[in-house]
This record gives structure tokens, C-alpha cells and sequence, in this order.
């Protein structure tokens, strides 16, 4: 299909910008986790690193590479419409759901069913107990991602309504609930934190509804405003008031604003927001250009498979060139290391280029017929899967896909509960 053919297709009222933010989004996490990813051969050994810890004064980067905000915004605009448009047509919610979900997770399924048989190789293949933890770890962390945005589409008709009725004031309550678990986890109240992964993304995702509604500030003026008005949150969170200033885990930290979240992705997604705002007019022009749009619907036809791939060449690649001698690798993160990055990113891109390749077509695969159910059975499988789902999702982005201490090295039970839940949600299997 040729671009011209593309951009005539494209519905006259598709937001070209949301998917060219949602595209620009991946590929900053991409570019984000390769650069942070840092690999050194100390005393002969092969070993992982960061590069927050390595060199600190790169945490104020993740100001720039932490985008999640913009997903969750991204996300909330999307999710207005797509429950707008079922409510339309009479879409229960439950089925609403599940298309949801097999959209985002269906290309999760390969990931696994690649890396899991594979780890239980290298495993009884002798592979070091400590690098295949590590490596299979790496691997599957861009699963947490999914795990909180299960349960926000999940909520998406609920804080829809919230929206409807209270506006701006949803955002507000849901930041402010936020702030106020960042008090109680800072006191010690144990666990509460944990709330904080939905209030925290939710409240962003707020801002998606506020979007489509036109109901944030227009121009780039104004715009600018807002992002000014992001960033002195941000200023005075990670200053006086002693939030950390990575927007990003850092190992041995004190304090984190990732895990679990805190107010301080509030304040970064109401800055990007700005940005988004602020940049929107002369964007969109460019959009309307056919072959820029081509290639953003091309490469946003495998967003997620990047997404969810990317790290899984970080992982070949250094295991190859390490097996083979074929790199240099440094004993501390220096100026070849930083020289070499060029190059160290071009062979990345080559290697994640051949898994989307073979991979890609599972983004685009057609849902599983589901069986219609009423009532009780509806709502109690839909909780429980979407339970289910996240807390396996979540389990695994934490603890990785090897464990040494059980047989062949396989986490059954967060494995197991992501069956069942995707199983549930009709993801696999069609129920």
C-alpha cells in the first residue's frame, strides 16, 4: 500500500498526533533502556550495571527517557473513545474489556512462550544461575508496564464517568490521594504504597479525557505554561520537599519514584502534557503530510513488539559478542564506552529489527472468539482475570523467568496465574 493510499484511507477524525505520540513514546523507553543498560567485564566476569548508579549525574536524564506518563495520556484519550464509541453501539463492558486486553497482551504470549523453554534450556545447560536470573529478568520487565495499564483500561468506564461529572476535579481528587499514600509510605505505613500504582497512572490517564474533551489549554503559549507549571512541581518535589530526583528506580536509593509510584510522575506528565500541548499545531501540519503518516502507521502497526523485544536484543547481542570475543566490553563506563555507543545502539536496532520481523504478525492477530456469559459469571471472571493477569504480569517483571531453587528453573506460580488470567480475558484459549 502505498503512502498516498495510506493517508487516504486514515478516517478524517483520527487524532494523527496521539499515535505519533504513543510511536515517539516507545522509542524514547527503547533508546532509554539501552543507554541505561550497562554492561562491563570486571575480574573476567560479565557483569550488569546502570548507569544512574555508575555515573549519577545522568539521573536528571530520566526527566527526558521517563515517558510513561505520556503512555498513560495517551492511553486515556484513546480509552475515552474507544468506551465512547461502545457505549454507542451497545458494547456490554465486559466484552469492551477483553478486546481491550487481547489488544494490548496478545503479543505478550510469544514473548514467553519464547523465553521461558529457553531459559529451562540454558538452565540444565549449565548456563551461570546468576546471569540467566539477571538476563531473564531484563527480559521480561517491560511487563510491568501492562500490568498497571490492565487496570486502568480496566477502570477506564469508571473514571470515565468520574470525568464526566466532576471534570478536572477527578484529576485532582486522584492526584491528591496519591500525595497523600506518599505521606503514609514515607511514615511506614506498610504496603500502602502499592496504591499509589493505580492512583498515580490513573490520575495521568485523567488527563487523556481532559485532551479529548479540549478541555486543556490551547496554544503554544499556553502550553509552555503548563509544562513551566510541571516542572516547578517537579523542582519542588525532588528539592525541598526530598523526592528523589531520578524519575526512575536507582539500585541502593533510599527513595524511589518508580516503585512504587509517586506524586512526582504526576507533576512529569503534567510537564510532558504541556510539552505535547505546546508542540501540537506545527506537528499536526506535518502529519497531514502522506508519507510522514505512512510511516508512522507502518511503524506503529509494531509498537508493541518493539516494546516488548527490545530488551530481548540487549540480551542476544551482548550474550553473543561476549561468548564470541567479538566485543570490547569496559571495566567502567568510560570514554570508550561512551564512544562506542553508536555502534552498540546500531547493533541493537539490527537485532530487535529480526525479532520483529518474526514476531510482529502476533500484534495484529485477530481475537479469539469469546463465549458470552451474563450477570455474576461475567463480572466475577472478568475481576479475576484482570486480577490475575496483573499480578502475574507484576510478579514476573519483579522476580524475572528463572528461579534457581525450583525444578528447571521455572517460576510456576506467577507463570500459572498469567495463564489463568489471560485465559480468563479470553487473551488465550477463547473463553
Amino acid at each position: 500500500m502505498t503512502a498516498a493510499e495510506i493517508d487516504r484511507l486514515t478516517p478524517p477524525d483520527r487524532n494523527r498526533y496521539a499515535d505519533l505520540l504513543r510511536l515517539a513514546a516507545i522509542v524514547v523507553v527503547v533508546a532509554g533502556h539501552w543507554l541505561m543498560a550497562v554492561l562491563l567485564v570486571r575480574d573476567g566476569r560479565l557483569s550488569g550495571a546502570h548507569l544512574l548508579t555508575e555515573v549519577p549525574a545522568t539521573q536528571w536524564l530520566t526527566w527526558v527517557f521517563q515517558v510513561m506518563p505520556l503512555f498513560f495520556f495517551v492511553g486515556g484519550y484513546a480509552n475515552a473513545t474507544a468506551w465512547s464509541s461502545a457505549e454507542g453501539r451497545g458494547t456490554r463492558y465486559a466484552d469492551w474489556v477483553r478486546g481491550r486486553a487481547h489488544r494490548l497482551l496478545s503479543p505478550v504470549v510469544p514473548l514467553l512462550a519464547a523465553w521461558v523453554p529457553l531459559s529451562a534450556l540454558l538452565a540444565a545447560a549449565g548456563a551461570p544461575p546468576d546471569l540467566l536470573r539477571m538476563a531473564t529478568q531484563v527480559v521480561i520487565v517491560p511487563t510491568w508496564f501492562l500490568a498497571a495499564y490492565l487496570v486502568v483500561v480496566a477502570a477506564a468506564p469508571l473514571t470515565l464517568a468520574a470525568h464526566r461529572r466532576f471534570g478536572p476535579g477527578a484529576f485532582g481528587a486522584l492526584a491528591a490521594g496519591a500525595a497523600v499514600v506518599d505521606g503514609l509510605h514515607r511514615v511506614g505505613v506498610p504496603l500502602v504504597g502499592w496504591a499509589n500504582f493505580v492512583l498515580v497512572w490513573a490520575a495521568v490517564h485523567q488527563l487523556g479525557y481532559l485532551w479529548r474533551d479540549g478541555r486543556l489549554p490551547r496554544g503554544a503559549a499556553r502550553g509552555l505554561g503548563l509544562a513551566a507549571a510541571g516542572f516547578a512541581g517537579l523542582a519542588l518535589l525532588t528539592g525541598p520537599l526530598g523526592y528523589a530526583v531520578s524519575m526512575v528506580g536507582v539500585d541502593g536509593a533510599a527513595r524511589s519514584n518508580n516503585s512504587p509510584p509517586t506524586i512526582v510522575l504526576v507533576a512529569l506528565g503534567v510537564a510532558q502534557v504541556g510539552l505535547v500541548v505546546a508542540a501540537r499545531t506545527p506537528v499536526e501540519a506535518l502529519l497531514r503530510r502522506p508519507r510522514i503518516w505512512a510511516a508512522v502507521v507502518v511503524a506503529g502497526s509494531r509498537a508493541m513488539t518493539v516494546y516488548l523485544w527490545h530488551l530481548s536484543a540487549l540480551v542476544a547481542v551482548t550474550g553473543t559478542l561476549h561468548a564470541t570475543g567479538l566485543w570490547s566490553f569496559t571495566a567502567d563506563v568510560d570514554r570508550t564506552w561512551w564512544t562506542t555507543r553508536p555502534l552498540w545502539f546500531a547493533l541493537l536496532a539490527a537485532a530487535l529489527a529480526g525479532l520483529v520481523a518474526l514476531f510482529g504478525r502476533f500484534e495484529t492477530a485477530p481475537a479469539p472468539p469469546i463465549a458470552r456469559t451474563v450477570g455474576a459469571a461475567t463480572a466475577l471472571q472478568l475481576a479475576a482475570g484482570v486480577a490475575a493477569t496483573s499480578a502475574g504480569l507484576g510478579l514476573l517483571a519483579v522476580g524475572g523467568l528463572h528461579t534457581a531453587s525450583v525444578p528447571f528453573g521455572i517460576p510456576v506460580f506467577p507463570l500459572a496465574l498469567l495463564l489463568a488470567g489471560l485465559t480468563a480475558l479470553g487473551v488465550v484459549g477463547g473463553a
